[in-house]
């Protein structure tokens, strides 16, 4: 009797009905709190329906009948990260994928909690592997064209989002990180389409309103471009990127008693989200502070210190100003962050991404020959700013 009533709560479980799960094995746990299957049953329940305490309380009972059991270990593991407990569950998940790494579920579960820590590096090492192993797993290459776009490589997350979009073109998430990658590297024609088509899956949808917003901005439809930021600030009144957009096309049309109301909301925002600090940043060159642009940058990198993507506009910022040591240092930490050097041929067109040697290091300001049609590439002006 009790192994059919197990029977049915996983089935239930599956169906995506934990509550139902949750009434059928709580008696049975209280009468026989030794009941492994049960208790492991009961905690996955308790997981699905975001009960992340008891989960933990009963997959740890499970946990001392039953030893290197990778089911366990991953909810237990999602359990204590819904309660905070990162490094915790990061050591669950990572036993985990020791004991069973043959299903997509416990790759994306360490990419995502290595990710949440800003361990975008090791995230990304990870993903090349599971992407070997399950070359066609949508969520599994979309973290991978998110790490790469932290590591501010967005030619390369470019692509990875142009795969998941041609494997599911209603995909909003798809369509809506693809035409924001290929307008953030101002490559305004070819992502037209693409903002119509966010437009078309989901018009309501914030995020078609700042691309199209941004469209605008880009093709100098100051009007059309305002009064999309507006409806977004409607709709969000706290959206960083939404605010600096506006700031900035008030100050193109000489407002800027309206420009620094909105630059001012936008700052009053930061610190919500590592990434709140692209939006701000780039705002302060287009308003011709230059030095407000350098100390957002370095605060970025220290919001997000796994993320390679401000420490290259850093690097490249230094460079013009002729700080070539502070260059330097910026190009190294790049470096180290992706594990790689990226450069970019202008000749040809092609990109190389050569292992990083932390020993040995880079000189960025050593020419080199592009090993496609040998020419020579200048440096640092051939190491790809994205």
């Amino acid at each position: 009797m009790t192994e059919e009533i197990i029977n049915s709560a996983m089935q239930a479980l599956e169906e995506g009905r934990p509550h139902d799960a949750i009434v059928a094995l709580e008696p049975i746990v209280e009468d026989d709190d030794e009941n492994p299957d049960a208790l492991v049953c009961l905690g996955m329940a308790y997981v699905q329906a975001e009960m992340p305490e008891k989960a933990v309380k009963v997959l740890e009972q499970a946990d001392e009948l039953i030893e290197q059991h990778c089911v366990v270990e991953l909810f237990l593991g999602r359990a204590l990260w819904a309660l905070g407990k990162l490094d915790h569950a990061e050591d669950c998940i990572r036993e985990a994928h020791r004991l069973d790494s043959s299903e997509p579920e416990v790759w994306l579960d360490l990419v995502r909690i290595l990710y949440k820590k800003n361990q975008y590096r090791e995230a990304l090492g990870y993903l090349k592997q599971a992407l070997e192993l399950f070359p066609d797993e949508l969520e599994l290459m979309g973290l991978y064209a998110l790490t790469l776009y932290r590591l501010g490589d967005f030619t390369a997350a470019t692509e990875e989002w142009a795969k998941v979009h041609r494997l599911s073109p209603n995909l909003m998430a798809a369509v809506s990180n693809y035409a924001y990658l290929l307008l953030i590297q101002h490559r305004t024609f070819e992502a037209a389409p693409f903002v119509g088509h966010a437009n078309i899956v989901d018009p309501d949808d914030y995020r078609a309103k700042i691309l199209l917003g941004e469209l605008r901005f880009q093709t100098s439809e100051i009007d059309g471009a305002k009064e999309c930021f507006i409806e977004v600030v409607g709709q969000d009144p706290k959206n960083i990127e939404a605010l600096s957009r506006l700031a900035v096309l008030t100050h193109l049309v000489g407002d800027s008693q309206i420009s620094n109301h909105y630059l001012a909301r936008a700052e009053a925002e930061l610190g919500r989200d590592p990434e709140s600090w692209r939006g701000l940043c780039q705002a302060y060159p287009l308003l011709g502070m230059m030095e407000k642009y350098v100390e957002c940058l370095v605060r970025w990198t220290e919001a997000d210190p796994g993320a390679a993507a401000p420490w290259i506009l850093l690097a490249h910022e230094y460079d013009k100003e002729g700080k070539l040591e502070y260059a330097r240092k910026a190009w190294r930490t790049v470096f180290e962050l992706r594990g790689y050097v990226k450069i970019r041929c202008y000749q040809c067109k092609t990109e190389a991404r050569l292992p990083y040697d932390e020993i040995k290091g880079f000189d960025v300001y050593q020419d080199v020959v592009c090993d496609e049609c040998g020419s020579k590439i200048n440096m640092p002006a051939g190491l790809a700013l994205n």
